[in-house]
C-alpha cells in the first residue's frame, strides 16, 4: 500500500505541473536522444533518455485516459496508449517523409506534445 501511495504521489507531481516543467523535460530527452544519435552513439545514454521520455509520456496518457484505475493499471494502459500514438505518428511520418534521424525526432516531439496536451485538456475540461 505504501508503494502505491508513492507511485500515486509521483503521478500527481508529473500530471499536475502547471508550468509544463515535465513536458519541457520530455522534450529535452528528445534532444538528448537526437544528439546521441548524431554524435555520441552511446547505448547507455540513449536507453536512459528513452526510458525517461517513455515514462513521462506514459504517466501523462495514463492519467488522462485511465484516471479512475489503480496506479499500476494506469501505467500499463498508458504505455499501451503511448505505443499506439508513437506507432501512428511514426507511420504517418514514414508515409509523408523518409523516416531518418531528423524526422524521427520530429515524430517524438509531436508525440510528446500530444501526450502533454491531452493530459492538460483532460485536466481542464474533463472533470
Amino acid at each position: 500500500m505504501k508503494h502505491q501511495c508513492k507511485l500515486k504521489d509521483i503521478e500527481e507531481l508529473i500530471t499536475q505541473d502547471e508550468k509544463f516543467l515535465f513536458t519541457t523535460f520530455s522534450l529535452l530527452m528528445i534532444l538528448v536522444i537526437y544528439i546521441n544519435q548524431i554524435f555520441v552513439n552511446s547505448s547507455v545514454t540513449g536507453t536512459i533518455a528513452s526510458l525517461i521520455f517513455f515514462s513521462l509520456n506514459t504517466i501523462f496518457l495514463g492519467q488522462a485516459f485511465f484516471e479512475k484505475e489503480f496506479s499500476f493499471i494506469r501505467i500499463i494502459f498508458g504505455s499501451l496508449m503511448f505505443l499506439l500514438f508513437l506507432g501512428t505518428i511514426g507511420w504517418i511520418t514514414l508515409i509523408v517523409y523518409n523516416l531518418d534521424i531528423n524526422n524521427t525526432s520530429v515524430a517524438l516531439c509531436i508525440v510528446a506534445i500530444l501526450c502533454s496536451a491531452i493530459n492538460k485538456l483532460k485536466k481542464k475540461y474533463g472533470r
